[in-house]
């Protein structure tokens, strides 16, 4: 079957097909050929195997969808059948993830015979249409489109055992990843040159949000964070307080943690912030959340080496808790998954079923030590995104801290089915009225003008181009300010020296594409029945009465 056309798993439910945008990729071994000519077959594809065994779970811990495995390569999808709002950052993880992954695999391999694996990936990320082609005998789930075409050109071009993404995947991704300018490229079947950029890694605490060069001052927040300062006073004085700060998508959580992180580290050297934060694909990922947060204690990134973790681990333990620091090291080592030593080893032969009561108890000394020696702020960020075994390690974490000079904070999504929801509705049993619920709710109109005014500083902006930027972001900080980067791309608002002028017309401009992978995700989680009567809706706009609404539908199943 031809790259051009690529079907998606079978288990994708049929129907009619629909645009939206996808994220592709496709990955193959380099130089298999002569590698599989100088082996014997059978050999040859136990190695394949093995190659695919290790790609295929990568892509499935990010979420992609593995749409076919051809001869030594990799398609898949991060976008269909279900959309996630950050699919490009998972793909190019994904593809960073399988180079290690296979290069961890040609060393092993390397130990019997002399073999060279390496692994290229091509991304690319653009709208297709999905869905059931072919006849009642045959038919089957695809994405169509020069987007899946561009794929496949990048990854023939990426150079053995590394990353390369379009421009198109690129400006998802930008300031999240490590990269090199590859310039453009002359792809076959292509009349223009496409930009293409080698990813080499990932930028460490970048979180993607925000306007690149452009900065304005916390709009309509000034309650919240005056009532998170207040909770940290009450906290320094020795009685522990649980702030939950819950918004949906965008509102402003992390904005208003860094204000604040800023206004009680800026005056106090004490102050100690431990910050535990969730990944959007670590629901499967046990710990993951717990993780993060002893990575904060000991100061490493989740991309330092083994023996830079085990070196940072077993000095803050030996700092904070003196001739106590063994144990601790053993437990929280083996949660860290280090290769520990045969005494520290020896420590762990009681772990068993319990072991979470063990990490806890290891957390709590940590945590107790910490305090000891000043105010700490306990954060935990989008638990909407947090795994069950972090969640039940953290209700059992708690409740024992409540006597420490301790703020803890849960910043989620207001998502009731969330694992993470637990967490927060479980912190409001265990702590009651010391627990306070901070909401943030869309900017009201005027707080929205101010923003606009202050990311663009223009004063003499256009009543019609404010007026798509506030009806489009409808109080959402993060819409207003993907709005602006869309006109900005659009050329409807450019710089000049200092200053940004508005200059062409903005009418008709849809949704930003860097909003939706977000909205689709949000749609994709609907039930069937909700799905249907959404897309039937979005034809007749985003006002209408009832009653034209259900006889659109009843002609639709008549």
């Amino acid at each position: 079957m031809s790259r051009d056309v690529a079907p998606a798993p079978a288990r994708a439910a049929a129907g009619s097909s629909e645009r939206r945008p996808l994220t592709v990729l496709f990955a193959d071994i380099a130089g298999s050929t002569a590698i599989a000519e100088r082996m014997d077959p059978e050999d040859w594809t136990a190695i394949v195997s093995q190659a695919f065994a290790r790609m295929n779970a990568t892509v499935t811990r990010y979420g992609g969808t593995i749409a076919r495995l051809m001869g030594d390569g990799v398609l898949a999808f991060f976008g269909a059948p279900v959309a996630h709002e950050d699919d490009p950052l998972r793909a190019v993880r994904c593809g960073l993830d399988m180079t290690r992954a296979v290069d961890e695999l040609s060393a092993e391999l390397n130990a019997k015979e002399p073999i060279d694996l390496k692994v290229r990936v091509g991304i690319n990320t653009g709208p297709v249409v999905v869905g059931v082609v072919g006849t009642e005998s045959a038919s089957e789930y695809t994405a169509m489109g020069d987007a899946v075409n561009v794929a496949a050109r990048m990854q023939a071009l990426a150079r053995p055992g590394t990353v390369l993404v379009s421009g198109a995947t690129h400006r998802f991704i930008a300031a999240l990843v490590e990269s090199v300018d590859v310039g453009p490229l002359d792809l076959k079947g292509k009349t223009n040159a496409v930009q293409a950029y080698e990813v080499t890694g990932l930028k460490e605490g970048a979180t993607g949000r925000g306007l690149t060069g452009i900065h304005a001052p916390m709009i309509g927040r000034d309650a919240q964070l005056a009532r998170l300062t207040e909770l940290f006073g009450i906290a320094r004085a020795g009685q522990g307080r649980v702030a939950s700060i819950l918004g949906e998508p965008g509102i402003g959580k992390s904005r208003l943690l860094s204000e604040f992180r800023a206004s009680v580290e800026g005056g106090d050297s004490s102050v100690r912030w431990v910050e535990g934060r969730c990944l959007s694909y670590g629901q499967a990922l046990p710990y993951h959340l717990v993780l993060d947060m002893v990575r904060s204690v000991i100061g490493v990134s989740a991309s330092a080496s083994e023996p830079e973790v085990r070196d940072a681990l077993e000095r803050t333990m030996r700092e904070l808790l003196g001739d106590g620091w063994a144990e601790p090291y053993a437990y929280l080592g083996h949660l860290l998954s280090l290769r520990l030593d045969p005494e520290a080893q020896a420590r762990l032969s009681v772990l068993d079923r319990e072991a979470i009561k063990r990490y806890v108890a290891s957390l709590l000394q940590v945590v107790r030590a910490i305090s000891s020696r000043g105010p700490v702020v306990l954060v935990f960020e989008d638990l909407h995104w947090a795994d069950a075994a972090s969640t039940d390690a953290l209700l059992m974490l708690m409740p024992l801290a409540a006597d420490l000079p301790l703020l803890s904070i849960l910043s989620s999504r207001r998502d009731r089915d969330a694992v993470g929801w637990r967490l927060v509705s479980g912190a409001r049993d265990l702590f009651g009225d010391a627990l306070t619920e901070i909401r943030l709710d869309p900017l009201s109109s005027d707080q929205a003008r101010s923003l606009v005014a202050n990311l663009l500083e223009i004063e003499s902006l256009p009543q019609k181009t404010r007026d798509l930027i506030l009806s489009k972001a409808e109080g959402n900080p993060f819409f207003v300010e993907e709005v602006i980067r869309m006109l900005i791309d659009h050329g409807a608002i450019r710089r000049e020296g200092n200053s940004w002028i508005a200059t062409a017309s903005v009418g008709g401009v849809e949704i930003p594409d860097t909003l939706q992978g977000l909205l689709l995700e949000r749609i994709d989680r609907l039930p069937k029945e909700s799905r249907r009567t959404l897309r039937v809706a979005s034809v007749v706009g985003r006002q209408f009465g009832l009653t034209i609404l259900e006889r659109l539908l009843e002609a639709r199943t008549t």
